[in-house]
């Protein structure tokens, strides 16, 4: 929970301490109905909740290991699933599995040790999580610098420190192309936040296709920019997730 809070794009509450759920649950758990999730779904709209965000732990463990000399260590195990669900209509927004163990998990002189170095990886891929999942929506308001032959050289986008935005986020910039009838986006650059100016403004220097876009502004097309290197779906909305 901390790597996604930390990444400022969602804004995160623990059902365990939010006091309205709380009390619902008390009622409920009082009355004798069982604390089934459309319920408690049904709370988190009234509350302006977007997602529920729920985890299961299938494993939290470590290996005990012996080395030539004699000398022992353990090896961090640790396996779990979170599952996004939309809160609105209930549907799926993204199940996946994580799981450290080997390569893929740090070692302690204690079975606790390893098992709380280990945490420290998943806090980075929670970061990972959110920024593949809820990629965040906008657009270039103006481009600062040009340059004849390599085009746009850094432009001004409209969000920044109260989405999360850090010096070196990656955007893709993407215009909007018709075909057949149908509104596609396609890829024309790459930008780099290089400073965050205010809660809604950073400053990105272009790392590719300066040209494309210097030219697609100049036509006055709309310029889209999608968090990550590669950007996939949409993101339009800052939605609140509860654990």
């Amino acid at each position: 929970i901390c790597g996604i809070a930390e990444t400022g794009r969602l804004s995160v509450v623990d059902v365990d301490a939010e006091a309205n759920l709380k009390i619902e649950a008390e009622r409920r758990s009082s009355e004798g109905a069982m604390a089934d999730e459309t319920a408690r779904t049904a709370q988190m709209k009234t509350m302006g909740a977007n997602y529920l965000l729920t985890a299961h732990v299938a494993n939290m463990d470590a290996v005990r290991k012996t080395l030539d000399n004699g000398s022992v260590y353990y090896d961090g195990i640790i396996s779990f699933t979170v599952k996004v669900t939309n809160i609105a209509d209930g549907s799926i927004k993204v199940s996946k599995q994580f799981d450290y163990s080997g390569l893929n998990a740090k070692t302690g002189d204690s079975r606790e040790a390893a098992i709380t170095a280990t945490l420290g990886y998943i806090k980075t891929s929670m970061q990972k999580f959110v920024n593949d999942h809820f990629k965040l929506e906008s657009t270039i308001v103006t481009i600062e610098q040009s340059d004849k032959k390599k085009g746009a050289l850094t432009v001004y986008v409209n969000c920044g420190s109260a989405v999360g935005i850090q010096k070196g986020q990656l955007f893709d910039v993407k215009v909007e192309k018709d075909v057949a009838g149908k509104k596609i986006l396609t890829n024309i650059g790459t930008l780099k936040a290089d400073e965050v100016q205010s809660e809604d403004m950073t400053l990105c220097k272009v790392t590719k296709g300066g040209k494309e876009i210097l030219e697609a502004n100049q036509e006055g097309r709309k310029l889209i920019v999608i968090s990550g290197k590669q950007a996939g779906g949409l993101w339009k909305t800052m939605g609140t997730v509860l654990k």
